[in-house]
């Protein structure tokens, strides 16, 4: 069963092959599989640095971790890991450059972040299981997503449908707690136009650095309808995530004292051996020197709830027309819609900061006290990209382009306050911002062999 899954996932070949009972001329074949890539993708001919990477090889490496880990043997690349498990909060660079830097598209929809255009990876769980292919290429290349892609740019393209109805489960287990558990099944092709296919992911890690926890859940549907010359399909994917915060990283000092893993996110206060409260992990004798009470049987107490919460749902409408053997035609639409937060403790923070007056405590002032802060966002992205291609023996051209807009809410609230007297109210915001961007582009490119 699987053999013959892998065996329809050709592109656009597929698609004659399940509509037609009839064989198929190869070269057509061949042709539709090109034409659909050939306005992101590089080939043999174009002066661009790249690489494929196919199905089987991002299978052989999918064991949880995020996609830049997977491109990690690529050349140039190079990869970091907030939790040091690969899972989570992630980054990719590519010839030293950083994600904001790097166009991402998956079936030529933009996925890098309007606002701050990196890649947030970790709302893309296991999106790995569902991709059948993806070119990375180093330096300009040939992206038509934005202007800002002279580090890289990767394209994603997802899977085709299979031939046959089909089943599968695939689970990992690896150190610090770190396992992937995902269900795929798919229902071929029904009246030889028809298929449907869906996956479940799950995954979770302890993280190498303490208390670097991350869960992980996703899904991934796709419906579509093929005929000879025109196939119409409609994704939707998305991903929800819960991860503790592991972004301080520790210094020299910290890792000889407190050991490699340390992670200072979420520390509130020190206890020494009498359970006595202290504002840091340390104090300091008359003479003005530090004694750190974890040296003395003291320990360190952290806020369990310093995570980071979002959940990305993505919608694509994708149409492919073949006019004629050297005419095609692509149109897709999209829309993205995320919505989070991050909540944190916070030591000593004035109270003018966040739009709140002093108060009175045992019969003194305070202005200044810790408190637990949460930062959200709600927003949405939505568009359309196109393009229309022309192949002839040597001349190959795209004219394309695209239309998109985002709108995003940010604000900020604060939850609790050490000490205070009176009524705290958790739907105060003490800021609120919007941000919206339109883009459009146009592109028109052409190439053309001189010598066959």
């Amino acid at each position: 069963m699987k053999r013959h899954a892998m065996a329809a996932c050709l592109l656009m070949a597929a698609l004659s092959v399940c509509a037609q009972t009839r064989e198929q001329d190869s070269l057509r074949v061949v042709n539709l599989q090109e034409v659909e890539v050939i306005s992101t993708r590089a080939t043999s001919s174009t002066p661009v640095a790249f690489t494929n990477i196919g199905k089987e090889q991002l299978k052989k490496q999918n064991f949880g971790q995020d996609l830049p880990y997977l491109l990690s043997m690529t050349p140039s690349a190079i990869t970091t890991s907030d939790a040091g498990a690969g899972v989570g909060y992630t980054t990719l660079r590519v010839r030293g450059t950083d994600g904001t830097r790097i166009n991402v598209t998956a079936n030529g929809i933009p996925i890098n972040d309007a606002e701050s255009h990196t890649v947030f990876w970790v709302n893309l769980p296991d999106f790995a299981s569902s991709v059948k292919d993806m070119q990375v290429q180093r330096g300009a290349g040939t992206s038509t997503n934005g202007a800002g892609a002279f580090g890289a740019s990767i394209n994603m393209q997802t899977g085709d449908f299979s031939m046959e109805p089909y089943a599968e489960f695939n689970g990992s287990y690896g150190s610090f707690n770190t396992h992937k558990e995902t269900v795929k099944v798919g229902t071929g092709l029904i009246n030889n136009h028809w298929s449907f296919d869906a996956r479940l992911s799950n995954i979770s890690t302890d993280g190498y650095i303490d208390r670097a926890s991350v869960s992980l859940n996703s899904y991934y549907l796709q419906g579509g309808y093929y005929n000879d010359n025109t196939s119409i399909k409609l994704i939707t994917f998305a991903g929800k995530e819960r991860t503790y915060h592991a972004w301080n990283y520790a210094s020299k000092e910290e890792m000889e004292r407190y050991g490699r893993r340390y992670n200072s996110c979420g520390f509130m206060y020190a206890t020494d051996r009498e359970g006595n409260v202290y504002g840091k992990e340390y104090y300091k004798d008359d003479n003005g020197e530090k004694h750190y009470l974890t040296n003395e049987g003291g320990a360190l107490h952290f806020y369990n709830d310093q995570t980071d919460n979002y959940t990305q749902k993505n919608y694509q409408l994708l149409l492919n027309h073949n006019f004629t053997s050297q005419w095609n035609l692509n149109i897709g639409l999209h829309y993205t819609k995320g919505d989070g937060y991050y909540q944190e403790y916070k030591g000593e923070r004035s109270l003018a900061e966040y739009g709140m007056s002093p108060f009175e405590y045992n019969g003194g002032k305070v202005e200044v006290s810790d408190l637990i802060r949460k930062k959200a966002m709600d927003n949405w992205f939505g568009g359309g990209i196109f393009s229309v291609s022309y192949k002839a023996d040597r001349l190959h051209a795209s004219l394309g382009g695209a239309l998109n807009r985002y709108d995003g809410d940010h604000f900020g609230r604060v939850l609790w306050v050490k000490n205070y007297i009176g009524h705290l109210n958790p739907d105060h915001d003490y800021y609120r911002n919007n941000a919206t961007k339109n883009d459009g582009n146009i592109y028109l490119k052409a190439n053309y062999d001189l010598i066959s």
